[in-house]
């Protein structure tokens, strides 16, 4: 719990028609969360069939916190968030508050991220972990709206794998599906609850549940979009801010545009890095270079389409190898595993080829089974985690209305990243047809706040390692921690002992990583 220079109180850059997010909204402090436990007698056999930790579930408490829509207007409509918590285990002597954890996204939930252990046993010994679905996600009244798979479908009616060839005709299919996506989410949920559900309101959300908690200060750790989410809070609430670890930052502000260009450079220098890689690792590797390397995956795949190979009654063909590979080049502990698999294709050996696509998938498939291992909640066949996904993506920013702009933009994504290809940009596209919205301030200057920690991958393929360096760089004081590895989120995972060390010194003992740090793999 970090408190040196917080007392140092200033209106931050983070000023919403004149004043922060929870000026207002003291009608809503000095709530008593109602905890109970999360999971029936029931639904624990289930879980623990399915792979779950049945002591670990049967201590989750879950309860709800009632925010305002608009934390400016808190006499208007309110929202209930769903939130847990995990007490901690080491008894009254050893707690040192509440750790509260964001998983990423937008639209993952924390209450089915909480599920699985994760963490030291010190820092389970001496925080509770308390996660909550953000509004508009899963349990914290998600919804769904529009038709992705009408999206997708214009995408392939309109040949736009190939944005070289997409013209006119073209962009006005995508453009129109696009329109319809937004138009749709209107109808369903109102220009009032798109206007409020991005970022902006979480952060005031998360200070009502740092004051439910009874905490001065607001210990944090944030993944992915959950990055986003403790930058923006540090900033509007320094004064409020403790402890905060920023694993795998997202970028705090920019377009829709920004972040898919930036997540195909990302991609690129990854699967770089992966081809140096296997090289090492296997000497008949046939990825010799990037550029080769992709012509070859692009072939494997395409003959996987035709021959798809059975893998737990499943046929794995080509669009299933390419989410394959998609899935485990974050993991670089799996590239043994993928070299060899290349070696096998370049090989031609059916029986290397169908196993080393067996444990791609079992690596993929049976990690996330066991780490969700919960049934969908009531009502959750009408929670749609791409919607919230969207929503809160366009609330947050400024992006263009002029479709040509994303047609360049996807030429520029395809001709960096061609495995990823130019669908990151065009998942954009429903964001240029948005209502207004509560933007991110672009202004940020995090004056007051405490140190953070930053966590970046130098091969993280989702989020480039430049972005830590950014938010590292934009706050003052902060420590940068590098894994010289590759993975997209880190810390508490057990995959680097050099990272999960290091911020378990700065959360239990206040302190700080030395100057720069660097970590090597551990395998």
């Amino acid at each position: 719990m970090r408190h040196g220079g917080a007392a140092a109180i200033a209106l931050t850059a983070v000023l919403i028609a004149g004043c922060a997010p929870g000026a207002d909204d003291e009608g809503f402090r000095g709530q008593d969360v109602a905890w109970a436990p999360c999971h029936s007698e029931e639904d624990l056999t289930l879980f623990t069939e399915l792979g779950g930790d049945r002591d670990w579930l049967a201590a989750l408490e879950c309860g709800t916190l009632t925010v305002p829509l608009d934390h400016d207007d808190p006499g208007g409509r309110t929202l209930d968030l769903a939130v847990a918590r995990h007490p901690a285990e080491g008894g009254a002597g050893r707690k040192q508050g509440s750790l509260v954890v964001n998983y990423g996204g937008p639209g993952v939930s924390g209450l089915a991220g909480l599920d699985t252990p994760r963490f030291s046993q010190d820092v389970r010994d001496a925080y509770d972990l308390v996660s909550f679905d953000p509004r508009g996600v899963g349990a914290s009244e998600g919804f769904a709206c529009g038709d992705w798979y009408a999206l997708d479908h214009a995408r392939r009616s309109a040949g736009a794998s190939d944005p070289l060839s997409t013209g006119a005709e073209q962009l006005r299919t995508l453009e129109n599906a696009a329109r319809d996506y937004a138009e749709s989410c209107r109808d369903v949920v109102g220009d009032d609850f798109l206007a409020h559900i991005g970022t902006v309101g979480v952060v005031g959300d998360l200070d009502l549940l740092r004051d439910a908690l009874g905490e001065e200060t607001l210990d944090y750790v944030g993944y992915s979009y959950g990055t986003r989410i403790g930058a923006l809070y540090a900033d509007t609430f320094p004064d409020r801010t403790g402890s905060m670890v920023l694993d795998s930052p997202v970028l705090l502000d920019g377009s829709g545009l920004d972040t898919a260009l930036g997540r195909a450079n990302a991609f690129r220098d990854t699967w770089g890095m992966f081809t140096e890689y296997c090289t090492e690792a296997e000497p008949d590797c046939p990825l010799t270079d990037p550029g080769t390397a992709t012509e070859f995956t692009e072939e494997a795949a395409a003959e996987l389409q035709y021959e798809p190979v059975l893998v737990d009654g499943v046929g794995v063909n080509g669009d299933m190898f390419s989410l394959l590979l998609t899935l485990a080049l974050p993991r670089d502990e799996q590239w043994d595993d993928l070299s060899a698999l290349f070696t096998a294709l370049a090989q031609d050996d059916g029986p290397a080829v169908e196993d080393g696509i067996a444990e791609l998938y079992e690596g993929a498939f049976g990690t996330y089974r066991d780490r969700d291992p919960a049934p969908p909640e009531p009502g959750a066949e009408h929670v749609d985690a791409q919607a919230a996904l969207t929503a809160i993506s366009c609330a947050d920013r400024r992006d263009p209305t002029d479709v040509w702009e994303y047609r360049d933009a996807a030429r520029v994504a395809d001709d960096v990243a061609p495995l990823l290809g130019p669908d990151p940009v065009w998942d954009q596209l429903p964001c240029a047809h948005w209502p207004d919205t509560e933007e991110i301030p672009d202004d940020a200057d995090f004056d007051g706040a405490p140190p953070a920690v930053v966590v970046g991958t130098v091969g993280d393929p989702v989020t480039p390692y430049s972005w830590a360096e950014d938010l590292h760089r934009a706050m003052p004081g902060s420590d940068l921690i590098t894994y010289n590895g590759a993975g997209h989120t880190l810390y508490g995972e057990g995959r680097n002992a050099c990272v999960d060390d290091a911020v378990d010194a700065y959360l239990l003992q206040d302190r700080p990583p030395r100057d720069a740090l660097t970590c090597h793999p551990d395998h």
